[in-house]
């Protein structure tokens, strides 16, 4: 017996001892060589050479984000090194690059979980298990050949291996992100995902790669001529600072509608438009330098525009029950009750509505259902809503003002001499929940969703208040806006859900 088991433990031992380590997962380097040098000692003296003579900035609170470009050190470097000067005192626990994708088309974002990056001057470690986490929405996916052969994430990586030389030794990690094709509401989506995925970091800090104007025909981007130096470099630095504007805003939805009106050709756009989505408290933001490859080279008829810009402030994190300590301040509620009207004012003027989304408040940022409500003496002149967070607050309400002003089938579009008249109420949702029995149902707390099939009907939690309803009353009234019979809400195939409301209006905020 103590030879077997003898016998069992040397089995074990020659099986440990000639098991395969994991093999550990490392993206090297493409820019070695080509975009800088391969030789680790020239490469530190190249970025600290950038570093010492872009000069060393007032301190001041670090940034939450920086956009800086991703060309080649002799055209850009010191406008990135700029930006970067920014961080040296700074101490992030986790360090987010976000950048365009250069060689490969796809919708969404792809992330890549290998262990490590490697440039002439070591590895730098990736966090994988976030990597893997955001692989778990549906806006992400791993394309290895875009990581492959992409430039704009690397570049970033000798400034970061000597600003925190001893943080990257102790093994401070980076979440490399390459952006696709994406609209406003996939950026939205995409923001959050990426800060749930960072939630339990106390200081990230975000690196937004991107270039700005691709100018002349090698490009193909010829918004404007002229023979004339000068009036190109006024003319491109214009065109830029329109779109810089309203990053210094934090306005996502501005930006984009700049992008799509001028062409602009900067290719970290998608990246922009994920950042100024991120919910932002205490946001402040300011463009540190500004430079085109131009500069360099003497060449404007084909000229590469670059800008660092610091945004500061703070993540404002969702709890993880999202309606555990929500609420709105009066602040907050009279910013929406004053969006819905300006909104429904616009609109009857057939103008844009103008919105600095820097100024919208943190909690107004978060998605929840929305009902938008107008009375004209006391009498509905629309009501139409989200019952589902599909949108941030802010934004549903600037729908649904419109909606219920123009598109409520009940009634006429709203006139311009009505509006004076109309007073505005706004309704923010709870996220519905089934109820195992009516005895759940409390008046004045509860709005009700019933629906069998197709057929879906729901009242706020105010309307049974109004109309001095009891409990059955408020279940009968809901089926007839499902278009149910009155007593449906007997059936066991009908499904009842309640919900609650933050509920606020002009006439009670007077």
């Amino acid at each position: 017996m103590k030879d077997k088991v003898l016998f069992l433990i040397c089995i074990v031992l020659f099986i440990s001892c000639n098991a395969k380590p994991a093999s550990t997962e490392v993206r090297k380097s493409v820019l070695a060589g080509s975009w800088y040098s391969a030789d680790s000692k020239a490469l530190a003296a190249t970025i600290d050479n950038l570093l010492d003579r872009a000069g060393a900035t007032k301190p001041s609170k670090s940034p939450l984000m920086l956009i800086l470009p991703h060309a080649g050190y002799q055209y850009s470097g010191m406008v990135a090194a700029k930006g970067y000067n920014l961080i040296r005192n700074s101490q992030p626990d986790i360090i987010v690059i976000m950048a365009p994708s250069h060689h490969r088309y796809f919708r969404g974002c792809s992330t890549l979980s290998v262990d490590f990056y490697e440039t002439p001057l070591g590895r730098v470690r990736v966090e994988k298990q976030m990597a893997r986490k955001l692989l778990e929405s549906n806006y992400f996916n791993t394309d290895s050949y875009a990581h492959a052969h992409e430039h704009a994430i690397e570049i970033h990586l000798p400034f970061l291996q000597r600003i925190f030389r001893e943080r990257i030794e102790k093994g401070i990690g980076i979440l490399p992100i390459l952006v696709g094709e994406v609209d406003s509401e996939d950026a939205a989506a995409i923001a959050q995902t990426i800060i749930n995925a960072v939630k339990n970091k106390s200081r990230p800090l975000i690196i937004v790669s991107s270039d700005f104007t691709h100018y002349g025909v090698r490009f193909s981007y010829v918004p404007f001529s002229s023979r004339r130096k000068d009036v190109l470099i006024k003319k491109l630095r214009e065109l830029d600072y329109g779109a810089i504007e309203k990053i210094l805003k934090k306005d996502a939805e501005g930006f984009a509608h700049y992008v799509k009106k001028t062409g602009i050709t900067i290719c970290g756009r998608n990246p922009i438009k994920i950042a100024l989505s991120i919910p932002v408290a205490e946001f402040e933001s300011k463009l540190i330098a500004y430079g085109t490859s131009g500069d360099i080279s003497g060449d404007y008829d084909n000229s590469v525009s670059y800008a660092a810009i610091a945004l500061r402030g703070r993540v404002a994190y969702r709890t993880r029950n999202p309606e555990a300590g929500f609420t709105l301040t009066d602040k907050d509620k009279g910013f929406l009750l004053s969006l819905a009207r300006r909104n429904i004012q616009s609109s009857l003027k057939n103008r844009p509505l103008h919105l600095d989304r820097s100024r919208v408040p943190p909690c107004c940022t978060l998605k929840r259902g929305v009902f938008v409500t107008l009375k004209k003496h006391n009498d509905l002149r629309g009501c139409i809503g989200y019952v589902d967070g599909i949108k941030p607050i802010y934004q549903a309400v600037i729908d649904n003002s419109f909606n219920a002003a123009f598109r409520d089938p009940r009634f006429q579009p709203l006139r311009r001499d009505e509006l004076r008249a109309v007073t505005i109420e706004i309704s923010v949702l709870t996220e519905p929940r089934e109820i195992a029995s009516i005895n759940e149902i409390e008046i004045g707390r509860d709005g009700l969703i019933i629906g069998e099939g197709q057929s879906r009907g729901l009242l706020l939690p105010q309307v049974p208040v109004e109309w001095g309803w009891n409990r059955e009353e408020f279940l009968i009234h809901t089926c007839r806006k499902a278009r149910l019979p009155d007593y449906a809400w007997r059936d066991k195939s009908v499904r009842i859900y309640r919900f609650q409301a933050i509920v606020f209006s002009e006439e009670k905020m007077r």
